[in-house]
């Protein structure tokens, strides 16, 4: 033992020297650039708060599929969010360029400094990462304190290096930065989606996973928590993932939406992809699935609260829908679910009743179902209405032409604020999927999103928390709070001294009103001591549910809890 600590500590010697004599080199952020490539997909990572574009290259996409093949399926995509501060709208926004730098932000005497050093930039660990190969797996220690993730092996609530294990629990890769917009000079004009406004003074814990494992091997899972740094509260707050899709070729895309699934989708216009990084017959769907969204300190559950998009200025259509490079107010309006100059969407004729909707395009392609970009059916195209109008007065287009389509996912409200402290914490995945045809494709494209919502809320990406080491008399389950519960509640259980062994095999199944699995929460070894599992069910319909405790295989308890929606 005494070999391997001094080993750690020379290792982390060398290895601060090393990056701190870099950053006093470098006035300026540094663009650092990292790769998440544990499975079909290679997707790029930025400090500065956008993914899947390749900076090395000038006009290149960076969301390669299948990877090493040079077929690319995304341009660009970040995190922005947008908020009234003192009645004075403030942005970050994260699509071409990117508006954040690696630090945090310190609270000085009630003002909030942006703030950097050797320890702030991309983080990266795989499965079979140890402390002789990767720096950034022995030193894991230094961004835990501010959120990257870890597996407590010995489950005593502390992160020990050389025994807990960094990164995600399971998933193949990891990476982690701590970034933020309080830095005025990252602040720019000409960042491509709105940009240019002053410090919100946002602090973003970003992690980004992925598995290698059957199911999961065309999934990157996203999560960001987004606190509020500044002394003001945020106002009418939304947080939007922006993406420039770019599948294969760029100028032939259509895009829509699931608003079920919360699912925000780009697939080819016609059955073949042709032109750069082309996909040819039968090209995939690529999209983003909205996982959470949830402002952590109160439980107040957002969703996908509107889908919009707005094109090139080379694309045919209406001017309000062209890009908001510059402008923050009708980027902003774009995240609220309208055109950049608050006209709203409007289904064209033969639609439903209401017209008027924030959700463009939410029909189903393959079936013909619904309002879609250029599929012949009721209802099908466009309106180019501007200036406000709500009738159909606008260029009625049935048909859209094929062009270079770029999308906004939001989850926000004009009613959200974000109280000087608190934090919305939200999870997505980007994931692609190639069917029999273009319009098939969407169709596993939205299975292939079913599938990664199940593996996040049956608890293969979470972790059971450890509340005590006070070591019980029995295995015990308690009875869920808060109950009934909309649509997140925890469950508590004990675990006994097993005299056979240290640990005990524990299971917390969750099932439906027929008895059929639908969740598994925990399921692995822990020590004796109470712990704590948090189930999401925003995916389940309101009823009756169980969960029940097994310890070693054997039943120990169930117990009835009510989903009330």
């Amino acid at each position: 033992m005494k070999n391997i600590k001094s080993i750690f500590k020379n290792l982390t010697a060398v290895f601060l020297l090393a990056v701190f004599i870099a950053a006093a080199l470098n006035d300026n952020v540094i663009i650092q650039q990292v790769n998440l490539d544990a499975n079909n997909i290679k997707a790029y990572f930025y400090n500065t708060g956008i993914f899947d574009k390749d900076a090395n290259l000038a006009n290149h996409p960076g969301f390669e599929w299948p990877k090493g093949t040079d077929q690319y399926a995304i341009f660009t995509a970040g995190l922005s969010c947008g908020a009234y501060i003192q009645d004075s709208l403030k942005e970050f926004m994260c699509s071409y360029m990117g508006e954040l730098a690696p630090g945090y932000i310190m609270d000085s005497t009630g003002t909030p400094i942006a703030k950097t050093d050797y320890r702030f930039k991309i983080w990266k660990v795989s499965r079979t990462d140890n402390h002789i190969n990767n720096p950034d797996w022995l030193n894991w220690g230094l961004m835990v304190t501010y959120g990257a993730p870890y597996t407590d092996v010995n489950q005593n609530n502390i992160y020990e290096p050389l025994i807990d294990t960094p990164g995600v629990k399971n998933a193949s890769q990891t990476l982690f930065a701590c970034l933020t917009d309080g830095f005025p000079e990252e602040h720019k004009v000409g960042e491509g989606f709105g940009g240019g406004t002053s410090p919100m003074f946002a602090e973003i814990r970003l992690t980004a996973w992925a598995y290698d494992i059957p199911g999961l091997q065309d999934i990157q899972y996203m999560k960001w928590q987004v606190i509020n740094k500044n002394k003001y509260l945020w106002d009418s707050t939304f947080f939007a993932i922006t993406s420039d899709p770019d599948l294969g070729s760029a100028n032939d895309d259509y895009v829509g939406c699931d608003t079920i699934r919360r699912l925000g989708f780009c697939y080819n216009g016609d059955n073949n992809d042709e032109g750069s990084y082309s996909y040819g017959i039968n090209p995939p769907a690529v999209g983003f699935k909205l996982i959470r969204s949830v402002k952590s300190n109160y439980g107040q559950y957002l969703g996908m609260t509107s889908y919009s998009h707005f094109t090139s200025t080379n694309t045919p259509g209406a001017a309000c829908e062209k890009d908001p490079n510059g402008e923050p107010l009708p980027a902003y309006n774009l995240m609220r679910g309208m055109k950049k100059d608050r006209t709203p969407w409007v289904i064209p004729p033969g639609g439903n009743a209401s017209y008027v909707t924030k959700f463009c395009y939410s029909g189903d392609p393959e079936t013909g179902l619904g309002w879609n970009e250029g599929i012949p059916g009721s209802p099908s195209g466009s309106v180019q209405n501007c200036g406000g109008d709500t009738s159909y007065t606008g260029y009625i287009v049935t048909v859209n032409p094929m062009g270079d389509r770029r999308i906004i996912l939001s989850s926000g409200a004009n009613n959200l604020k974000i109280n000087p402290g608190d934090t919305q914490i939200i999870v997505a995945a980007q994931l692609i999927a190639r069917g029999t045809s273009n319009l098939n494709s969407v169709t596993k494209l939205k299975q292939l999103s079913d599938i990664a919502q199940f593996y996040y809320d049956s608890g293969y990406v979470m972790s059971v928390n450890n509340i005590t080491n006070e070591i019980p008399r029995e295995y015990k389950l308690f009875q869920n709070y808060p109950n009934p519960f909309n649509p997140s509640t925890k469950i508590k259980f004990s675990v006994m001294s097993n005299v056979k062994r240290e640990k005990s095999n524990v299971k917390l199944i969750i099932y439906d009103v027929l008895g059929k699995e639908i969740a598994t929460l925990v399921n692995e070894e822990l020590k004796p001591g109470t712990y704590e599992a948090e189930w999401d069910a925003s995916q389940f319909a309101s009823g009756i549910y169980f969960y029940s405790l097994l310890t070693n295989g054997v039943p120990v308890e169930t117990k009835r809890m009510v989903l009330l929606k």
